[in-house]
């Protein structure tokens, strides 16, 4: 045991003076890093000694070329740059996932917590909502690993990349508990991770890196600002409790904004009222309808014995009006009653 332990000393400081750095976990590249082929890493770090870990991963024997079923969880975007490189705090102890994957089956939190050894280390990739041992992943692509470290010890991650060479990267003094770091897809084909602590080394974690037939590798991604660093840009506004105040500025509303530019329009009480020939007219007093005149005066047809009678010295007798004296009476008679009348006489 005493020269596995020397071996794997020595393997561990010989990298860090290549200065390696993990392609998988730092997308920075590898500047002044030498690369380990698997035959350096066989003879720093014999494969007798992780063998085991390699079994019942679950990946299938040739890579995948394309996502799969077994496509990790993952994101375009770059993270934070003060998330990389380092172990952050896992949550899966107080917010658990619903399966864990180990000893060839996913297991439920309960099931697992309960199997799992808490003497070994542990190494899973993130899928939907599991985390597990093989997952596929497009290039270009983020995303997550999980750590299990069972008690404090300098901790050293391994990356077997598809053209046979191996990256170490250096994660220091860990603690133990539950930690992720990130993952960056930056080649295609079949990449392998495993980490070495004082208790020996974790189980293998198996990713497919695919290519799309359009992607084109970009240059690093630069994190997009955060609300705070959008809000403090503006010299009226400060970011205070989450949120950002800005002085003397009125919110736009654009539907003001368009009422307003008609000048035939006015915002009031956050409706556009528009005069003239605009359907929505301005407000105001509604005029009441003139009302219809009076009608005539009813005027009943002529009553010639009425007539007769207002007249003095007149008075209706056999349907004629009978006047005396020389007044001017209206006569009424027919046409030759009175002659023959007189004749009669």
């Amino acid at each position: 045991m005493k020269a596995e332990h020397l071996l794997f000393r020595i393997a561990i400081a010989t990298l860090l003076l290549c200065s390696l750095s993990l392609g998988g976990l730092d997308q920075s590249g590898n500047i002044n890093a030498k690369n380990m082929t698997i035959s350096d890493f066989s003879s720093l770090v014999p494969l007798s000694n992780v063998q085991d870990a390699f079994v019942d991963t679950g990946a299938p024997q040739a890579p995948s070329a394309g996502a799969g079923t077994e496509i990790a969880a993952y994101t375009e975007q770059a993270p934070p740059t003060t998330d990389l490189k380092k172990l952050m705090p896992s949550a899966v102890l107080t917010s658990p996932p619903r399966y864990m994957y180990y000893n060839g089956d996913y297991l439920a939190w309960n099931d697992f917590s309960t199997t799992f050894p808490s003497n070994n280390p542990g190494l899973w990739i993130e899928r939907a909502v599991s985390w597990t041992f093989y997952a596929t992943l497009p290039w270009g692509g983020w995303t997550r690993e999980l750590i299990y470290v069972p008690q404090a010890s300098p901790v050293t991650m391994y990356e077997i990349y598809p053209s046979g060479y191996v990256l170490g990267y250096n994660l220091g003094l860990v603690q133990p508990g539950y930690y992720y770091i990130w993952y960056y897809a930056d080649a295609p084909g079949r990449h392998s991770s495993i980490f070495s602590t004082n208790s020996g080394y974790s189980n293998a974690v198996i990713i497919d890196v695919y290519s799309a037939s359009n992607y084109i590798k970009p240059n690093p991604p630069t994190p997009k600002p955060s609300p705070k660093e959008e809000c403090e840009k503006n010299p009226l506004c400060d970011w205070s409790n989450g949120q950002c105040y800005c002085r003397g500025l009125d919110p736009v509303d654009p539907e003001k904004q368009k009422c307003e530019a008609n000048p035939l329009c006015d915002w009031i009480n956050g409706q556009c009222l528009c005069r003239g020939l605009d359907p929505q007219p301005m407000p105001g007093p509604v005029p009441n309808p003139n009302p219809e005149p009076d009608p005539e005066p009813f005027n009943p047809a002529p009553n010639p014995v009425a007539e007769c009678e207002s007249n003095p010295g007149c008075q209706w007798a056999y349907g004629r009006c009978n006047c005396m004296g020389l007044g001017g009476g209206i006569d009424n008679s027919n046409d030759g009653w009175e002659g023959d009348l007189a004749a009669t006489a």
